[in-house]
């Protein structure tokens, strides 16, 4: 996509002393330290992430299915969120197939269920900078890439009360994003590709189906062609994409089926369709103000600074971008150019409109994160090349103008950033734990031998998980009125303490 347009670096004097060759490498070296401090940040985020940070609550549930299978029990989990009983394909666990299989070889090798969950969220956060890395390059060469990967870590989803802790977390969001910006990298040369991909990524996470009318709209307008024209070349495009997407969707549903037996299948269908409209949630009435107070929140910034850097992005940028499509010389660059931009647009806005208007839905940024993380990023590092065009055509005022622009983007990110690798695991870890607390607490519980534990849902539910038995909730009376209880902080006062460990207790029920 790179030509002298959209992609290659302009020189300009700007009045200093020195020559190109010095500048060349002024900008190499600048360019070269901004990796090095992105690698060191990203190593900041992600070592912790996979080794101590604690084990969420979501995280363990979600490792229930893949336990499960590694065990020979199918595709089930235990059921703490539906009946706590063992449920084939529980349509409470969104996160799905692409990436709970992988990990379920993983344990079945012998690897830690907590290590191999979360080596295989990383492998998927590695997809996302690589194809964010791919398509900044090619929108506007290494700076735009630069800025494509660099944005997925300024955006830090570890709001309470679900958090995304960190990229490797055993969560389907940042995977369902890595794949979506892979499609995105292929939307242009190979749609059917683009399309398989987001049928991977829709069953990884659902909601990534709400990517599915921007990458179709692009498709169809991706050609310099009159309308007839346009239509005749790129309807067949999109059905070929549209069919690619739902392979992988079509192979689940034919394993469900044969799986749950028609009347079975039907019941789950229905399920899913409830917990879809619901959002899995209930009791919510929260206003698009609230959510996009959180979505500002998610910057390490000050609200206000948020609020107004993406006001400023959103305006200048869009405008920035129109201006320079339209000066950019007809031809393929300009076409991919195009078709990738308008599909990063329209599939954000897509989630966030969606986000905004679902009142029934918590103001959680993990449910908008897929599409910050796959789209945001293609959108700022799309301001690279842009930029460039206007620069090629404006006077030295213009220049000073970008430059004072470029230095306040780049504090802005970098305290972002800086943010984000400092606080890595601490808003999120209300309990004080880490992982190895867990996992001490976990092998004095595992020491007394029974395979079923009752819990709040909370922090008993990953320790219960870690203990290596089945889990169910206290307020299933019915189905674990006998079992024993893992209790977080005081037990109550009407309990048989089998064993204190940590922050953990066990009772007997009386």
């Amino acid at each position: 996509m790179t030509t002298p347009h959209a992609g290659v670096e302009v020189e300009h004097d700007g009045g200093g002393g020195a020559g190109p060759g010095a500048r060349r490498v002024a900008a190499d070296v600048a360019f070269w330290l901004a990796v090095a401090a992105l690698v060191a940040a990203n190593l900041a985020v992600l070592v912790p992430g996979i080794a101590t940070v604690r084990l969420w609550e979501d995280e363990a549930f979600n490792l229930t299915v893949p336990i499960n299978l590694a065990h020979g029990l199918g595709y089930t989990s235990d059921g703490i969120l539906s009946g706590s009983v063992p449920m084939p394909f529980d349509v409470r666990i969104s996160t799905g197939p692409v990436m709970l299989l992988p990990i379920a070889g993983l344990i079945a090798l012998g690897i830690d269920p907590v290590i191999a969950g979360r080596a295989v969220a990383t492998a998927g956060y590695a997809v996302l900078i690589a194809a964010l890395a791919l398509i900044g390059h090619r929108l506007g060469g290494r700076w735009a890439a630069l800025v494509a990967v660099a944005l997925p870590l300024a955006f830090d989803a570890a709001a309470m009360p679900s958090p995304i802790q960190t990229p490797a977390d055993i969560l389907g969001e940042v995977t369902a994003a890595a794949l979506l910006a892979a499609a995105l990298a292929f939307l242009h040369r190979r749609p059917w590709l683009a399309g398989l991909l987001l049928g991977l990524a829709i069953q990884v996470k659902f909601i990534a189906l709400l990517a599915a009318p921007a990458f179709a709209l692009a498709v169809l307008l991706d050609a310099p062609l009159p309308w007839r024209a346009r239509l005749r070349r790129s309807v067949p495009r999109v059905l070929i994409a549209a069919t690619a997407a739902a392979l992988p969707t079509i192979v689940f549903e034919f394993a469900k089926f044969a799986s749950l037996g028609p009347s079975g299948y039907a019941h789950h269908v229905l399920e899913f369709v409830g917990f879809l409209r619901s959002g899995g949630q209930r009791g919510y009435a929260v206003s698009p103000l609230e959510k996009l107070t959180v979505l500002a929140e998610s910057w390490n910034l000050p609200v206000v600074v948020a609020a107004v850097v993406g006001v400023v992005a959103l305006v200048a940028g869009a405008a920035l971008v129109v201006v320079a499509i339209r000066r950019m010389p007809p031809g393929a660059p300009r076409d991919e150019f195009t078709a990738v931009v308008l599909a990063a647009a329209l599939g954000l806005a897509t989630y966030l409109a969606w986000w905004f208007v679902s009142r029934h839905t918590p103001a959680w940024v993990r449910h908008p994160a897929p599409a910050v993380l796959a789209f945001a990023p293609v959108l700022a590092a799309s301001l690279v090349p842009a930029a460039r065009i206007l620069l090629s055509r404006t006077d030295r005022r213009g220049h000073w103008a970008a430059r004072v622009a470029t230095i306040v983007a780049v504090i802005v990110l970098a305290f972002s950033i800086v943010g984000r690798a400092v606080n890595v695991g601490t808003e999120s870890r209300p309990t004080g734990e880490t992982l190895a607390s867990q996992r001490a607490a976990a092998g004095d519980i595992a020491g007394l031998g029974y395979d079923r534990f009752a819990v709040l849902w909370g922090p008993g539910v990953s320790v219960g998980v870690l203990a290596g038995a089945e889990v169910g909730l206290t307020d299933a009376v019915e189905v674990t009125a006998g079992d024993p209880r893992i209790w977080f902080g005081e037990p109550p006062p009407r309990c048989d303490v089998q064993l204190r460990s940590g922050l953990y207790s066990v009772c007997i029920p009386e």
